[in-house]
């Protein structure tokens, strides 16, 4: 026999079936209440989500703060359609000389300078 090792204490089974209960009793004898407190309830979540959600914006906002840089700096990536062909060998040699000109299209978001990897020396 196998045994569950994500089983969970009795003691939160009591707690769980506790609350089940007093739902059920809530759902029976006041409907009205027990909609009105979860309607708040639901209310206090979604504001305390929604503030926490925008002071802690993490690495992916630091991330899009660099793309928002670099878009800045270098501009989008967007390509212009071709018009004629008459005006593609210029565009050729146009790009070409461009590319050697440009700069590198990278930011450094965060690091760790002036640190040194513990080495064992053998």
């Amino acid at each position: 026999m196998q045994q569950n090792s994500r089983r969970l204490h009795p003691i939160i089974w009591f707690v769980i079936s506790l609350a089940v209960v007093g739902i059920l009793y809530q759902l029976i004898t006041s409907p009205r209440q027990l909609f009105t407190t979860l309607l708040i309830g639901a209310a206090v979540v979604a504001v305390f989500y929604f503030i926490f959600r925008r002071t802690s914006s993490g690495v992916n906002g630091k991330y899009r703060k660099a793309v928002k840089q670099s878009k800045k700096r270098y501009g989008s990536n967007q390509k212009p359609s071709k018009t004629s062909p008459l005006f593609t060998n210029k565009k050729v040699k146009n790009t070409a000389q461009k590319k050697r000109a440009r700069e590198h299209h990278l930011t450094v978001i965060e690091g760790k300078k002036n640190k040194k990897k513990n080495r064992a020396s053998f």
